[in-house]
């Protein structure tokens, strides 16, 4: 070994994963006799290599074939470190949209919405990692992965056993630093614009200015606007509140299941589900309500009004005689669409007799002897059955329109100044034009008849 020692030194990188054998000045291949792989093993025991010895350059080194030094003669095993924790989505957070042929260039991004009780995101636990080896044979300890830390915010559970969060509540997905939250609010601190485009949201959605024309806010929730609306659409699954109001052009379009409150209309397309509360006036607008319509301070001037229940207003019409409809009882457009039935079915029904009729006169002849005849008979008895489908449709579908006629006994009109001239109120099928003007009275039906009375109070 006292010929190695004179050949060859190792040096140890600072890590010790890896080992060097140097020659020193006094190596020379023709004074190392008979070289011994023992010896060698030994002599790098000795300088602490223990672990991850390179064969081949050991071979090379032995048969004197390595001319150039240093020559790496072991090398260590890294650890391998765990890979932290991940999030793994359960819904698409991506806010593009897709553009597709029938894309509305307003449709600027989409809003991440999640249902009640739905899967946000999934804790994927970080990897333990593999420790590694150095030269010397000592273990070199693996780092492992960090964990994610998320916490639960508003309107979101933990649930450990799955390492997943839920929604507590439907709303917009958002997560901040640690924290997940679901926001059933999305809010809008400015006039609506092309920065945020149309609107579809889940919950309710606050747009603190204007909504100008062509613009389209859908909610599942309630819409609140502080300010007013053009010619835009307004879809809410439950009440709409305008602060201002609305300037429609007779364009677009305000819906919504529950109320709409609103400060004035004009030129509007409205329906409501419920009731509608409108501060000052309603002018040339088409207003569908399932129940009850509040003007208490101001006037209902052209148009028409729909209304299962009651309207309530200062004015109804005005001087110049402007034609004002007032309908209830049933709503205007399910009435437009009964007459429309009532229609169809008639002409069916003609139809159907001189089917039935040709039928007979069919049945008459001799078939048995005339296949035209027989092809005949055949095609007449698909068209009576595919009339009769039609029938019992329509039938169906009266059927369900007559269950939404509302108690024509209780519906009334208020009226707490003047109901001028020109204005049409109709209970159904009855219908009274107002001939001259009258202050301060009541209209309703009774004993199928339109009686406008005094208010006593």
């Amino acid at each position: 070994m006292g010929q190695l020692e004179e050949m060859f030194r190792v040096v140890l990188s600072s890590d010790r994963m890896s080992a060097e054998l140097h020659c020193t000045d006094d190596y020379d291949p023709l004074r190392w006799e008979n070289p011994d792989r023992e010896e060698m093993l030994a002599f790098l025991r000795k300088n602490q290599v223990e672990y991850g010895l390179d064969e081949n350059i050991l071979r090379e080194v032995l048969n004197k074939g390595t001319t150039s030094f240093p020559v790496t003669i072991a090398s260590g095993t890294p650890p391998v470190h765990g890979q932290d924790g991940k999030i793994a989505y359960e819904l698409d957070m991506s806010t593009e949209i897709k553009r597709t042929s029938d894309w509305n260039f307003r449709d600027v991004m989409r809003i991440p919405t999640v249902e009640k009780g739905q899967k946000l995101v999934t804790i994927i636990p970080p990897a333990p990692g593999k420790d590694g080896k150095d030269v010397c044979g000592n273990v070199v300890q693996a780092k492992p992965g960090k964990p994610i830390k998320l916490i639960a915010g508003k309107n979101v559970e933990y649930k450990e056993n799955e390492s997943a969060f839920y929604a507590t509540e439907a709303g917009q997905l958002s997560i901040v630093g640690k924290y997940v939250h679901v926001y059933p609010v999305f809010e809008v601190r400015e006039t609506l614009s092309m920065k945020s485009g149309n609107l579809d949201f889940i919950g309710t959605i606050v747009i603190r200015g204007d909504v100008p024309s062509g613009f389209m806010v859908k909610a599942g929730g309630d819409i609140k606007i502080y300010g007013m609306v053009e010619a835009a659409e307004i879809i809410s699954g439950g009440s709409v509140y305008i602060s201002e109001g609305i300037s429609g052009q007779m364009k677009g379009k305000v819906e919504a299941k529950e109320n709409i409150t609103i400060g004035y209309i004009n030129q509007g397309n409205v329906q409501a589900g419920n009731n509608l509360y409108v501060e000052n006036s309603i002018f040339h607008s088409k207003c569908i309500v399932k129940n009850e319509v509040y003007c208490q301070r101001g006037s209902i001037i052209g148009g028409f009004i729909s209304a299962g229940k009651s309207v309530e207003a200062k004015d109804i019409g005005n001087r110049l005689s402007t034609k004002t409809e007032i309908v209830f009882g049933v709503h205007k457009l399910n009435f437009e669409k009964e007459q429309m039935l009532i229609g169809k079915k008639k002409e069916l029904l003609e139809t159907l007799r001189k089917l039935e009729l040709l039928g007979k006169k069919l049945r008459e002849q001799d078939l048995a002897n005339n296949p035209k005849l027989r092809i005949s008979l055949l095609r007449q008895r698909n068209a009576s059955e595919k009339t009769k489908k039609q029938l019992a449709k329509i039938d169906e579908t009266l059927t369900q329109l007559h269950s939404q006629i509302g108690d024509f006994q209780t519906a009334n009109l208020t009226v707490r100044n003047n109901l001028y001239q020109n204005v049409t109120v109709s209970f159904g099928k009855y219908k009274r034009t107002i001939e001259k003007d009258f202050h301060f009275v009541r209209v309703f039906l009774q004993d199928n008849e339109i009686v406008i009375e005094p208010l006593y109070n």
